[in-house]
């Protein structure tokens, strides 16, 4: 197996003009450091608006850039020639590569549903190089490079290559366990104290409750500022904004470089002023002037104890390690709890709220409402209606039956106090 390895590259992008970040991957071959053209060509085209998409696609193709080099027929090929080679056959023997050493393993992660999807990514890689006219074996027309786990034939051939004496069922049986760790519903109040009051950090802390009453992603969370400007000027403290207002636009830039305008509550506003601003910010923005040798923009709001701007990595870092100390509070907090779950609450109340509460339990509920998807979308960012809308209708019905006999007055009015709601509604 040759060594290969990715990094992240920042550099000034000349045709546009702006500073980029994306990562590179790079290969030791005959005793040279070779960056990979194309696969680099692609990250800097597809991925360079995102860091955290840059890491995972550079990680895939990566590990099967890996796998290829353990193949015999790639021993004395190049790795930057690799893609040329590379066929269906070998995205699935990937794949199926992959189920062999989680069997070995006993592992539940990765998943068939997770090898899928990773091979999925691969293969977008190859779907850009056919649409730039650049050579490839591999056929993105043909369905051959699908590993097929629900075949017995393939699960036997998994058990014998693993040489593990187990039922043929195995992947299936790790398969149902994974699913078993993944949150059925929306993350309980309990949960959601134990785990804020885990934090170590109360930066933190508020980024959790700022992301329950908002339902943005944690990398459009880390970019909402101390002041804006532009469209969102009116984005100040909220001891300076206007209190007649409940709700507030404001505009941000999504996943993939998208542009939407969603709604900011006051009271979350009014919760990050109190538990952040007032009592946290004025001490990390010395510390930032301190560290980096200027004051610290008005477009950076959310600074680490020690003045550094937050990142979406950061927020992944800090909730395990919350996770851990609300384990060791309580054993039976949820190991399935992330960050991200925080994004769930927001657009269930609302389709609760469309409903007039018990209203969501009826057969009509189920037929697609195009003003509240679209509310919905917006809010998340989706792009699928109905997968969206259902979701979240399956979502406020388990959230009702699991809460009858409560009035639905709090929530239902112009703005859903989620921090209320959840107090109220979370079994």
């Amino acid at each position: 197996m040759i060594d290969i390895e990715f990094r992240t590259l920042r550099y000034h992008n000349i045709n546009y003009d702006i500073e980029v970040e994306h990562y590179i991957i790079l290969a030791n071959h005959g005793h040279k450091r070779n960056l990979l053209s194309t696969p680099n060509l692609y990250l800097h085209q597809k991925t360079r608006s995102s860091l955290q998409t840059s890491k995972r696609y550079a990680t895939l193709i990566s590990k099967f850039y890996r796998f290829l080099s353990t193949l015999p027929r790639f021993k004395d090929i190049h790795p930057g020639d690799y893609h040329v080679y590379a066929t269906n056959r070998d995205i699935r023997h990937w794949q199926v590569y992959r189920q062999e050493q989680r069997v070995i393993r006993h592992r539940l992660r990765p998943s068939s549903e997770t090898i899928f999807n990773d091979a999925c990514v691969v293969l977008y890689f190859f779907k850009w190089l056919q649409e730039n006219d650049l050579p490839s074996g591999v056929k993105i027309r043909l369905k051959t490079w699908i590993a097929n786990f629900k075949d017995r034939r393939l699960l036997s051939y998994i058990q014998k290559k693993a040489k593990q004496a187990i039922n043929t069922d195995a992947i299936r049986v790790l398969d149902r366990k994974s699913r078993q760790r993944k949150p059925k519903t929306l993350i309980s109040k309990r949960d959601i104290h134990l785990l804020i009051s885990s934090y170590p950090d109360p930066v933190y802390k508020c980024l959790f409750k700022f992301a329950l009453a908002t339902a943005m992603r944690p990398m459009e969370l880390v970019n909402f500022p101390y002041m804006g400007n532009g469209e969102n000027r009116h984005i100040l403290p909220y001891t300076e904004m206007d209190k007649d207002s409940s709700t507030f636009r404001y505009t941000l830039i999504g996943k993939g470089s998208k542009t939407r305008e969603i709604i900011i509550p006051a009271y979350a506003l009014d919760m990050l002023d109190n538990e952040y601003i007032q009592t946290e910010y004025s001490k990390r923005a010395k510390l930032y002037r301190k560290k980096y040798g200027h004051e610290c923009p008005l477009s950076i709001l959310f600074l680490t104890n020690e003045g550094v701007p937050v990142r979406p990595k950061m927020i992944a870092e800090a909730t395990n390690y919350a996770k851990k100390l609300a384990a060791e509070k309580e054993a039976d907090f949820k190991a399935s709890n992330i960050f991200y779950h925080t994004r769930k609450w927001w657009p269930t109340l609302m389709m609760i709220q469309h409903h007039n509460g018990d209203g969501i339990l009826e057969k009509n509920a189920e037929v697609l409402d195009l003003a509240l998807a679209e509310v919905l979308m917006n809010q998340l960012g989706h792009e699928d209606f109905l997968t969206t809308y259902n979701h979240y209708l399956v979502l406020g019905r388990q959230l009702v039956l699991a809460s009858k006999g409560i009035t639905y007055e709090t929530i239902h009015d112009e703005t859903i106090n989620v921090y209320r709601a959840i107090e109220d509604f979370s079994p």
